[in-house]
């Protein structure tokens, strides 16, 4: 997913000319080294919050 958004941002910034790849694949590098830490503290907050809303009276 990282990898994704990061491809379209840096498309819309750079185009898709030839430091097109290498614009990429570094802005993915920092996207992924933020995404993930977050991804792991934020799952179980959301997924406690999630089972709360959907349990059954």
């Amino acid at each position: 997913m990282s990898c994704i958004v990061s491809g379209i941002a840096t498309s819309r910034a750079v185009g898709e000319g030839d430091v097109f790849f290498d614009a990429w694949m570094t802005s993915w590098m920092f996207s992924w080294a933020a995404a993930f830490p977050t991804v792991l503290i934020a799952a179980p907050l959301v997924r406690r919050i999630v089972a709360r809303l959907t349990a059954a009276p």
